[in-house]
């Protein structure tokens, strides 16, 4: 499996996870507030987004077509969380701030070294 490949099929499988299951995941990205109804939307909506990038991707990558479109769009996605992480940094819990800002901040630079490789 290429590196582009895995790369797809993780994000689904983050998504996937997403949607199947918010509460815990929204615990452990945010704390408390992360089991609030109105966070298990969210998260289930960012697993609809991840899953559709994740699938996007991967069909791309096996029917030969370009991945760089792809790549592009999770990157500004991740980007996106970043920003949205950092600006809700004064209502996060203090031990959730950096892990949430580092996952979606690798996740991002992993979609630019993939991008840089990609033709």
């Amino acid at each position: 499996m290429s590196l582009v490949a895995g790369y797809a099929v993780s994000r689904a499988a983050f998504g996937a996870a997403a949607l199947a299951a918010p509460r815990p995941l929204g615990e452990l990205l945010s704390g408390e507030g992360g089991t609030a109804p109105d966070a298990q939307a969210f998260l289930r909506g960012m697993g609809g987004r991840e899953v559709g990038l994740g699938v996007g991707l991967l069909a791309a990558v096996r029917g030969g077509a370009s991945a760089r479109p792809w790549l592009v769009a999770g990157v500004l996605s991740d980007l996106g969380d970043v920003l949205g992480i950092s600006g809700a940094w004064g209502g996060l819990a203090a031990d959730k701030r950096a892990p949430g800002v580092a996952f979606a901040g690798l996740a991002a630079a992993a979609g630019l070294v993939l991008l840089s490789r990609t033709s």
